[in-house]
């Protein structure tokens, strides 16, 4: 096929040929008293004069295979400043498989650090996010996500066992609550001598990707997903509440031109470093793309393996 242009008979995208995986299976019947409803798209468009965020987060093939619900989530929205400063925000939250309530936790995680961001940017000095301790607000948001888990923990022992949980480790939470959480913010107004934005991306935990799309199609790697070693790449991935050794900040300026990208480890590990056939697909049909329905049928694409949950958020300036 040619990449972008053909498409399957369904009329999703298709890059290869069609597998196992590529027809999605209906969702497995649950046992009575079990239903509940978890939304398997989910959508949304912001618009801040120019800048124009949208996101998606799709469930993958292999949890309609296996009955299970989408775990990934997402926020994006506006903040708004001192002295007229405006940034936009994007953070995804990836609800690890093996934790049963992995997606109400990727559900508030990814509320909340909107909510602290905002807070923390409403007075910065400056308009610069440079004169943020981003290290000291990754810190917040793990004591946060280790709030939230023993507060949903208590409810769901007696009263006489609520002690056992205020003495509990994280580490014993993860079995019921985990998550990822990354974020990225995007500075909207800029000084008029200058057309490059400001960003910053901020990984709490997780195997997530941040990228920029360059207005010459060449993909820039502010942040890469899973640690490869040679032809193997690693599956494990440290998450909340459980806290990393280090967090990792990334800084730096786009041009009005540049695309920015936020991505969970269902579309990163499939993008790498942008060369490769999703990379491609990516670079051909992103940049044109206005529209919230057409964004979805992009990051609906089929492809070998990439069976998971998947959540991409895109940030670029329109006329």
């Amino acid at each position: 096929m040619s990449i972008g242009a053909d498409k399957a008979k369904n009329g999703r995208f298709l890059i290869g040929e069609p597998t196992g995986t590529f027809y999605e299976k209906p969702r497995i019947a649950r046992q009575p008293g079990k239903m509940s409803h978890r939304s398997d798209w989910a959508a949304d468009i912001v618009r801040v004069d120019n800048t124009l965020v949208m996101a998606a987060s799709l469930r993958g093939s292999m949890h309609y295979g296996l009955g299970t619900i989408r775990q990934d989530s997402f926020a994006i929205g506006s903040i708004y400043g001192k002295d007229d400063c405006q940034w936009v925000i994007a953070v995804v939250a990836d609800g690890v498989s093996s934790a049963a309530q992995s997606h109400t936790f990727a559900d508030y995680m990814a509320r909340q650090t909107a909510l602290v961001v905002e807070s923390e940017l409403s007075s910065v000095e400056q308009c610069k996010l440079s004169n943020v301790d981003w290290n000291d607000l990754a810190k917040r948001l793990v004591e946060i996500s280790e709030e939230f888990c023993r507060s949903a923990a208590k409810k769901t022992v007696s009263d006489e066992k609520s002690e056992e949980v205020d003495k509990a480790e994280p580490r014993d939470f993860v079995k019921k609550w985990a998550t990822t959480l990354e974020f990225i913010i995007v500075q909207v107004s800029c000084d008029e001598s200058s057309s490059e934005k400001e960003y910053v991306h901020v990984t709490v935990a997780g195997d997530g990707a941040a990228y920029i799309l360059k207005e010459s199609n060449i993909w820039e790697v502010i942040k890469s997903g899973k640690q490869q070693t040679g032809a193997i790449a690693s599956n494990a991935v440290l998450s909340l509440p459980l806290s990393p050794d280090e967090f990792t900040i990334n800084t730096g300026k786009i041009c009005k031109e540049d695309f920015l990208i936020i991505t969970t480890d269902g579309l990163s590990d499939f993008i790498g470093d942008g060369a490769s056939p999703l990379g491609d697909f990516f670079k051909c049909e992103l940049p044109n793309c206005e529209s919230l329905i057409s964004f979805l049928q992009i990051v609906d694409v089929s492809l070998y393996q990439a069976d998971d949950d998947r959540t991409i958020i895109l940030i670029k300036e329109t006329e």
